[in-house]
Protein backbone atom coordinates (compact mmCIF):
# COMPACT_ATOMS: atom_id res chain seq x y z
CA UNK A 1 0.00 0.00 0.00
CA UNK A 2 1.42 3.36 -1.07
CA UNK A 3 1.86 5.81 1.81
CA UNK A 4 3.69 8.78 0.34
CA UNK A 5 6.06 9.93 -2.38
CA UNK A 6 9.59 11.10 -1.63
CA UNK A 7 11.29 11.92 -4.89
CA UNK A 8 15.05 12.37 -5.27
CA UNK A 9 17.01 14.51 -7.72
CA UNK A 10 20.31 12.73 -8.31
CA UNK A 11 22.33 9.60 -7.65
CA UNK A 12 25.56 10.39 -5.81
CA UNK A 13 28.61 8.35 -4.84
CA UNK A 14 29.37 8.27 -1.12
CA UNK A 15 32.96 9.11 -0.15
CA UNK A 16 33.19 9.91 3.58
CA UNK A 17 31.31 11.08 6.65
CA UNK A 18 33.30 13.72 8.54
CA UNK A 19 30.66 13.83 11.28
CA UNK A 20 27.21 12.44 12.06
CA UNK A 21 25.37 15.06 10.05
CA UNK A 22 27.65 15.67 7.07
CA UNK A 23 28.74 13.40 4.22
CA UNK A 24 31.04 14.09 1.29
CA UNK A 25 29.92 12.76 -2.07
CA UNK A 26 30.52 13.01 -5.79
CA UNK A 27 27.58 13.86 -8.06
CA UNK A 28 28.60 12.56 -11.50
CA UNK A 29 25.59 14.00 -13.37
CA UNK A 30 26.61 17.50 -12.26
CA UNK A 31 30.37 16.94 -12.47
CA UNK A 32 30.64 17.80 -8.77
CA UNK A 33 33.23 16.27 -6.45
CA UNK A 34 33.55 16.33 -2.66
CA UNK A 35 30.15 17.95 -2.31
CA UNK A 36 28.85 18.19 1.26
CA UNK A 37 25.33 16.87 1.95
CA UNK A 38 23.21 16.71 5.09
CA UNK A 39 22.71 13.33 6.82
CA UNK A 40 19.47 13.44 8.79
CA UNK A 41 20.12 10.27 10.80
CA UNK A 42 22.48 9.96 13.80
CA UNK A 43 22.98 6.20 13.38
CA UNK A 44 26.26 4.64 12.30
CA UNK A 45 24.81 3.35 9.01
CA UNK A 46 28.08 1.55 8.21
CA UNK A 47 26.38 -1.05 6.04
CA UNK A 48 24.87 1.73 3.89
CA UNK A 49 27.34 4.62 3.93
CA UNK A 50 30.68 3.32 2.73
CA UNK A 51 33.04 4.60 0.01
CA UNK A 52 31.72 3.89 -3.46
CA UNK A 53 28.13 3.10 -2.55
CA UNK A 54 25.37 4.78 -4.54
CA UNK A 55 23.03 7.04 -2.64
CA UNK A 56 20.01 9.16 -3.56
CA UNK A 57 19.96 12.87 -2.78
CA UNK A 58 17.46 15.70 -2.96
CA UNK A 59 17.96 19.44 -3.32
CA UNK A 60 17.36 21.18 0.00
CA UNK A 61 14.39 23.55 0.15
CA UNK A 62 16.32 26.07 2.26
CA UNK A 63 18.71 27.80 -0.15
CA UNK A 64 20.46 29.65 2.72
CA UNK A 65 21.53 26.43 4.40
CA UNK A 66 25.20 25.47 4.43
CA UNK A 67 24.57 22.11 2.78
CA UNK A 68 22.60 22.26 -0.45
CA UNK A 69 21.58 18.61 -0.49
CA UNK A 70 19.73 16.10 1.70
CA UNK A 71 20.56 12.40 1.81
CA UNK A 72 17.38 10.40 1.23
CA UNK A 73 18.34 6.76 0.60
CA UNK A 74 21.21 4.37 -0.04
CA UNK A 75 21.49 1.25 -2.14
CA UNK A 76 21.78 -2.16 -0.50
CA UNK A 77 21.79 -4.94 -3.06
CA UNK A 78 18.59 -4.61 -5.07
CA UNK A 79 16.96 -2.42 -2.43
CA UNK A 80 16.95 1.28 -1.70
CA UNK A 81 16.97 1.90 2.05
CA UNK A 82 15.52 5.20 3.17
CA UNK A 83 17.72 6.79 5.83
CA UNK A 84 16.28 10.25 6.36
CA UNK A 85 14.54 10.43 9.74
CA UNK A 86 13.01 13.82 8.92
CA UNK A 87 10.26 11.89 7.12
CA UNK A 88 9.41 9.57 10.03
CA UNK A 89 6.70 11.91 11.33
CA UNK A 90 4.89 12.07 7.99
CA UNK A 91 5.20 8.33 7.39
CA UNK A 92 3.92 7.42 10.86
CA UNK A 93 1.10 9.96 10.57
CA UNK A 94 -0.09 8.34 7.33
CA UNK A 95 -0.09 4.96 9.09
CA UNK A 96 -1.96 6.18 12.18
CA UNK A 97 -4.59 7.89 10.04
CA UNK A 98 -5.41 4.69 8.17
CA UNK A 99 -7.52 2.38 10.33
CA UNK A 100 -6.96 -0.50 7.91
CA UNK A 101 -3.23 -0.67 8.57
CA UNK A 102 -2.51 1.01 11.88
CA UNK A 103 -2.29 -1.46 14.81
CA UNK A 104 -4.88 0.42 16.89
CA UNK A 105 -7.83 0.54 14.50
CA UNK A 106 -9.90 3.69 14.13
CA UNK A 107 -8.50 6.61 16.13
CA UNK A 108 -10.60 9.51 17.41
CA UNK A 109 -7.74 11.87 18.13
CA UNK A 110 -4.04 12.10 17.24
CA UNK A 111 -1.70 14.55 18.98
CA UNK A 112 1.96 14.80 18.05
CA UNK A 113 4.93 15.78 20.23
CA UNK A 114 3.19 15.44 23.60
CA UNK A 115 5.14 16.24 26.75
CA UNK A 116 5.63 13.46 29.28
CA UNK A 117 7.79 14.25 32.32
CA UNK A 118 11.00 15.75 30.88
CA UNK A 119 10.54 14.27 27.41
CA UNK A 120 8.26 14.60 24.44
CA UNK A 121 6.82 11.39 23.09
CA UNK A 122 5.88 11.23 19.43
CA UNK A 123 2.12 10.71 19.80
CA UNK A 124 -0.77 10.56 22.23
CA UNK A 125 -3.82 9.07 20.54
CA UNK A 126 -7.33 8.02 21.56
CA UNK A 127 -8.96 4.94 20.10
CA UNK A 128 -12.65 4.35 19.39
CA UNK A 129 -13.20 3.33 23.05
CA UNK A 130 -11.55 6.52 24.36
CA UNK A 131 -8.46 4.66 25.53
CA UNK A 132 -5.36 6.86 25.56
CA UNK A 133 -2.28 5.33 23.90
CA UNK A 134 1.19 6.87 24.14
CA UNK A 135 3.33 6.04 21.10
CA UNK A 136 7.01 6.43 20.32
CA UNK A 137 8.33 6.09 16.74
CA UNK A 138 11.77 4.72 15.87
CA UNK A 139 13.36 4.22 12.46
CA UNK A 140 15.19 0.95 11.78
CA UNK A 141 17.61 0.79 8.83
CA UNK A 142 19.77 -2.15 9.93
CA UNK A 143 18.84 -5.61 8.63
CA UNK A 144 21.22 -8.58 8.88
CA UNK A 145 20.35 -12.04 7.54
CA UNK A 146 16.67 -11.14 7.39
CA UNK A 147 16.60 -9.80 10.95
CA UNK A 148 15.78 -6.12 11.51
CA UNK A 149 17.75 -4.68 14.44
CA UNK A 150 17.54 -1.47 16.44
CA UNK A 151 19.56 0.48 17.38
CA UNK A 152 22.65 0.49 15.16
CA UNK A 153 24.48 2.67 17.70
CA UNK A 154 24.00 3.09 21.48
CA UNK A 155 20.96 5.21 22.30
CA UNK A 156 20.42 6.62 25.78
CA UNK A 157 17.46 8.57 24.43
CA UNK A 158 15.85 5.42 23.04
CA UNK A 159 16.26 3.61 26.36
CA UNK A 160 14.77 6.57 28.23
CA UNK A 161 11.74 6.55 25.96
CA UNK A 162 11.23 2.84 26.66
CA UNK A 163 11.46 3.48 30.39
CA UNK A 164 8.82 6.18 30.08
CA UNK A 165 6.51 3.86 28.14
CA UNK A 166 6.97 1.24 30.87
CA UNK A 167 6.02 3.83 33.50
CA UNK A 168 2.95 4.85 31.52
CA UNK A 169 1.81 1.25 31.22
CA UNK A 170 2.40 0.57 34.90
CA UNK A 171 0.31 3.67 35.71
CA UNK A 172 -2.68 2.21 33.87
CA UNK A 173 -2.56 3.78 30.41
CA UNK A 174 -1.64 2.11 27.13
CA UNK A 175 1.80 2.48 25.56
CA UNK A 176 3.37 1.33 22.32
CA UNK A 177 6.44 1.66 20.17
CA UNK A 178 6.29 1.60 16.37
CA UNK A 179 9.48 0.69 14.54
CA UNK A 180 9.61 1.81 10.92
CA UNK A 181 11.67 -0.95 9.28
CA UNK A 182 13.17 0.14 5.95
CA UNK A 183 15.13 -2.99 4.99
CA UNK A 184 13.37 -6.16 3.86
CA UNK A 185 13.19 -8.38 6.94
CA UNK A 186 11.55 -11.51 8.29
CA UNK A 187 11.40 -10.44 11.95
CA UNK A 188 12.67 -7.84 14.43
CA UNK A 189 14.76 -7.97 17.58
CA UNK A 190 16.59 -5.38 19.68
CA UNK A 191 20.28 -5.09 18.86
CA UNK A 192 21.76 -6.34 22.13
CA UNK A 193 25.25 -6.58 20.61
CA UNK A 194 25.25 -2.80 20.14
CA UNK A 195 23.22 -1.64 23.15
CA UNK A 196 22.67 -4.16 25.95
CA UNK A 197 20.75 -1.68 28.13
CA UNK A 198 18.28 -0.89 25.36
CA UNK A 199 17.71 -4.60 24.70
CA UNK A 200 17.11 -5.32 28.39
CA UNK A 201 14.67 -2.42 28.66
CA UNK A 202 12.93 -3.53 25.44
CA UNK A 203 12.25 -6.99 26.88
CA UNK A 204 11.05 -5.47 30.15
CA UNK A 205 8.67 -3.26 28.17
CA UNK A 206 7.25 -6.29 26.38
CA UNK A 207 6.84 -8.10 29.70
CA UNK A 208 4.79 -5.32 31.31
CA UNK A 209 2.55 -4.99 28.24
CA UNK A 210 4.00 -2.18 26.13
CA UNK A 211 2.95 -3.08 22.58
CA UNK A 212 5.72 -3.45 19.99
CA UNK A 213 4.90 -3.02 16.30
CA UNK A 214 7.74 -3.39 13.77
CA UNK A 215 6.20 -2.15 10.52
CA UNK A 216 7.82 -3.28 7.30
CA UNK A 217 8.14 -0.52 4.72
CA UNK A 218 9.69 -0.38 1.27
CA UNK A 219 11.13 2.48 -0.75
CA UNK A 220 11.12 2.08 -4.50
CA UNK A 221 11.04 4.65 -7.31
CA UNK A 222 10.42 7.40 -4.79
CA UNK A 223 7.44 5.65 -3.18
CA UNK A 224 7.19 4.63 0.48
CA UNK A 225 4.86 1.63 0.80
CA UNK A 226 3.39 -0.28 3.74
CA UNK A 227 4.18 -4.02 3.62
CA UNK A 228 2.81 -5.29 6.97
CA UNK A 229 3.76 -5.91 10.60
CA UNK A 230 6.80 -8.09 11.36
CA UNK A 231 6.93 -10.62 14.19
CA UNK A 232 9.42 -10.35 17.05
CA UNK A 233 12.28 -12.83 16.55
CA UNK A 234 12.35 -15.64 19.09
Amino acid sequence: MKLMEIKTDYTAIFKSRPNRYIAEVDIPELNLENEEIHVHDPGRLKELLYPGNKIKIKKANNTKRKTKWDLIAAEKGSEEIMINSAYHRNISYFILNNENINPFGKLRNIKAEVKYNKSRLDYLVEDAKNNKIWIEIKGCTLTEDGVAKFPDSPTLRGTRHLEELIEIKENGEEAAIILLVFGKSECFRPNKETDTKFAETFHKAMKVGVKIYPIQLSYENGIISYEGILPICE
